[in-house]
């Protein structure tokens, strides 16, 4: 682990204890009204025995927390507001229908964009406000401390782990995946095929509590049916005929560390009912067993499936669901942040070639590589680079077979960056021209939006041509 990973989990680890420590309610919400993440006082103080018990009985804030639904309404509409920041005395009602009176102070957290993304607070009981006031005016600034320490060691990164990308929503990713290090909540990682879902899922591990203990990779779509639950419980020797020896399940390996479900869409109905209760408790029978055991394990899951029509059309369970689907994390396909493809480019060169300075591409090729789509995302383009190296041909779908000797060309002056952009003018130029400056068609043309052709006409200084 690097000093910047060190720092970084130091970090998250100081920021979950604060959390989990504190005397004060806190909590993260969703703004469709379910709650994220809620420390263990936030639980107490409304009657729960913990929190995932709370989460697992708030389906709507609106309705089941709040005795006056407006309030919720109101905490919304002042959030909204840049740097809104909501504070009330409402009434909440707690597990057992009793309502208390109680302080709340809450406010938006928005991404790199702009957007609102989710929001955080505390509640406190208003019989205890005086003598907690200092309590939380420190709480409050060290959490904000910690937050603004964590933004100034990922603000601008290249990579983070073996994660590249530079782009607004690679910077948006590592904050989630930082976020998620400092909880022990499930996780579950969205993203079409090929995006780096397993990286992620392993950068949130390492970066854990929970990074010096197993991490274990399950393809759940890889795993022969009727050795399911036999691979993800163990067995025990004589459970059946080949079971000449008691064997370690994934449950048993990933105690004290991370089960990593990838494509956990792919799971059937039977096998989810019975992952359910160890993903609830930790308890699970081996197979030919009839002593329970436990495992005190992490779940992250991924999938490029929509789970929640999996749920509408009955391929996966609800409660299932819904004990995977707590905190999730989208991966941006690669064809949304083109302003990383040098970095990969240069990377996996000097990856596979073993040298320290990436070997130079032809012009061409370059432009290939910039305007393609990739619907296989990072790991085509780590392919499509093998093979361009293996064979000196680049084979993209839709296009003609380009066959280049790498050494042939004259060696280019400057860094693969500058040469990438100066072809992507070239391209955003000619292509202007064409559709005579008209940023509309010239924009569906590239594949583009016409906000980012706007930036890359400002970035390359290029204006619409004076007439006379």
């Amino acid at each position: 682990m690097n000093v910047l990973q060190q720092e970084i989990r130091e970090q998250a680890s100081s920021f979950q204890k604060i959390f989990e420590n504190s005397s004060l309610g806190i909590f993260q919400s969703s703004l469709e009204g379910r709650f994220l993440r809620v420390n263990k006082a936030f639980a107490t103080l409304l009657g729960y025995n913990d929190s995932d018990d709370l989460k697992k009985s708030i389906h709507d804030i609106e309705k089941q927390f709040y005795h006056y639904p407006e309030h919720r309404l109101e905490i919304l509409s002042t959030v909204k507001t840049r740097d809104g920041v909501a504070k009330f005395k409402t009434e909440l009602r707690r597990k057992d229908g009793v309502i208390i009176r109680c302080s709340s102070t809450t406010w938006g957290v928005r991404n790199d964009s702009g957007k609102l993304s989710h929001l955080e607070g505390f509640i406190e009981d208003v019989t205890h406000a005086s003598p907690t006031e200092e309590h939380v005016r420190e709480l409050r600034e060290s959490l904000a401390r910690e937050n603004q320490e964590l933004r100034k060691h990922l603000k601008g990164r290249c990579c983070l782990g073996k994660i590249i990308g530079k782009s607004a929503p690679m910077q948006e990713l590592y904050e989630d995946i930082i976020q998620a290090a400092g909880s022990d909540t499930a996780i579950i990682v969205y993203g079409e095929s090929g995006t780096g879902k397993e990286l992620v899922a392993r950068a949130i591990h390492q970066l854990s509590s929970r990074g010096g203990r197993e991490f274990v990779p399950v393809n759940c779509g890889a795993i022969p049916e009727h050795l399911l639950e036999s691979e993800f419980f163990g067995h025990s020797k004589g459970a059946f005929t080949s079971a000449v020896a008691n064997t370690r399940g994934y449950l048993d390996r990933a105690d004290g560390g991370t089960l990593f479900l990838d494509e956990v869409g792919e799971l059937r109905l039977e096998m989810q009912a019975k992952l359910l209760r160890a993903i609830e408790n930790g308890s699970y029978f081996p197979v030919g067993n009839s002593k329970s055991s436990s495992s005190d394990f992490r779940l992250i899951s991924a999938t490029n499936r929509n789970l929640r029509e999996m749920v509408r059309n009955g391929s996966m369970r609800e409660d299932f669901y819904y004990r995977i689907d707590i905190i999730p994390i989208g991966l941006p396909p690669l064809r949304e942040r083109r302003e990383d493809i040098p970095f990969l480019i240069n990377h996996f060169l000097c990856e596979f070639t073993g040298l320290e300075i990436a070997p130079p591409l032809p012009g061409h090729v370059l432009e290939f590589l910039y305007k393609y789509d990739y619907p296989g995302n990072v790991r085509e383009l780590q392919n499509i680079l093998r093979r361009y190296l293996s064979t000196g041909k680049l084979d993209l779908p839709g296009h003609v077979r380009l066959s280049t000797d790498i050494s042939a060309d004259p060696i280019p002056n400057g860094s693969l960056e500058e040469m990438l952009n100066a072809r992507e003018k070239e391209i955003i130029e000619k292509c202007l021209i064409e559709n005579r400056w008209r940023r509309g068609p010239t924009a569906a043309a590239l594949g583009i939006d016409r906000k980012t052709l706007y930036t890359r006409m400002k970035l390359y200084g290029l204006n619409f041509p004076k007439s006379g």
